[in-house]
């Protein structure tokens, strides 16, 4: 009996690498380190705030953790983006809306992400509205 699962499991197992999805060349991980402009992504504390860590996306492509209170710069190519995120949670990853900016080399953007009224959001900011706080670059790789 035990030689019959044992049979059936590995045939599973085979059978479900085939599916298992392969990493191509063709498709690298973006780099927001480099880059003609600049955006830079602030988490605003705010009391109705779960605590929890947003992970930044640009155009879907993943730039980073931000934690509560600090801010991440990135490095983009001129023209529009759509910066946006999502929030880990016990069922899932929890998307938030994302924002379009267009980016010029002569003026950088600022983008803030809040909770207000339960409800979270990134918004671009004007550069003289930047609240206080820690600024970390995006990470590579």
């Amino acid at each position: 009996m035990v030689i019959r699962y044992s049979l059936a499991a590995m045939t599973t197992v085979v059978a479900l690498t085939g599916c298992v999805k392969q990493p191509t060349a063709e498709n690298p991980t973006p780099d927001f380190t480099t880059g003609s402009t600049l955006v830079t992504v602030t988490h605003v504390p705010a009391r109705t705030a779960d605590g929890a860590t947003v992970f930044v996306t640009v155009d879907g492509d993943d730039a980073g953790a931000l934690p509560i209170g600090e801010s991440m710069n990135l490095h983009v190519p001129a023209g529009s983006h759509q910066v946006g995120g999502y929030a880990r949670s016990f069922i899932g990853r929890v998307t938030i809306p994302s924002v379009e900016v267009t980016t010029t080399p002569a003026a950088p953007k600022h983008i803030a992400y809040s909770v207000n009224k339960s409800k979270p959001t990134f918004l671009e900011t004007p550069q003289a509205a930047q609240p206080e706080s820690r600024t970390a670059e995006a990470p590579q790789g």
